[in-house]
C-alpha cells in the first residue's frame, strides 16, 4: 500500500510498489498507472543518487509522454462521468506543472526542482490516481454492466 512519508528525507519508503488493491480493471488505465509508477520511481532512484539535476529533463519528457497518452485515454473512458470537468481541469493542471518545471530548469537547474516534483507526483499518485481515477473508474464499471 501507498505510505505518505512526511519526512523529506530520501528512502526506500519513498518508492512506490504496484499494489493489487491498485488495479481498476481496465487495461489501459493500469497500464498507464503502471508507468506512472515506474515513472516516480525512477525519479526517486536519481534522487537517491544525486543525479536529479542531469536526469530530470528525461523525466520530465517521460511524465509528458504520461501525459499525452494515459490521461486522453482516461478522459475517453471517464466521459459521461459527473465529474468529467473537473477531472480534466486536474489533467490539465498535471501539465501545466510538467511545462513549469522545464521551464524553472531552464532558468535554474537547481536541486530544489527534483524536490519540488517528487513531492507533487506523490500528491498526484495519492489524491489523483488512488481517489479521482477510483471514483470515475467505479462509474465506468457501473455503465458497462
Amino acid at each position: 500500500m501507498y505510505v505518505d512519508q512526511t519526512d523529506n528525507s530520501m528512502n526506500a519508503n519513498d518508492y512506490i510498489q504496484w499494489q493489487p488493491e491498485f488495479m481498476t480493471g481496465i487495461e489501459k488505465i493500469d497500464e498507464g498507472h503502471l508507468q506512472f509508477i515506474k515513472i516516480h520511481n525512477q525519479l526517486v532512484d536519481i534522487m537517491n543518487k544525486d543525479f536529479c539535476r542531469q536526469k530530470i529533463v528525461e523525466l520530465l519528457y517521460a511524465l509528458m509522454h504520461y501525459a499525452e497518452h494515459h490521461l486522453i485515454n482516461e478522459e475517453i473512458y471517464y466521459q459521461g462521468y459527473d465529474g468529467f470537468a473537473e477531472h480534466k481541469v486536474n489533467h490539465q493542471k498535471f501539465i501545466e506543472k510538467i511545462n513549469q518545471t522545464q521551464s524553472y530548469l531552464a532558468n535554474d537547474s537547481s536541486p530544489e526542482a527534483c524536490d519540488e516534483l517528487l513531492a507533487f507526483l506523490k500528491s498526484w499518485f495519492k489524491n489523483h490516481i488512488l481517489e479521482k481515477d477510483k471514483a470515475a473508474v467505479d462509474y465506468v464499471k457501473s455503465i458497462q454492466k
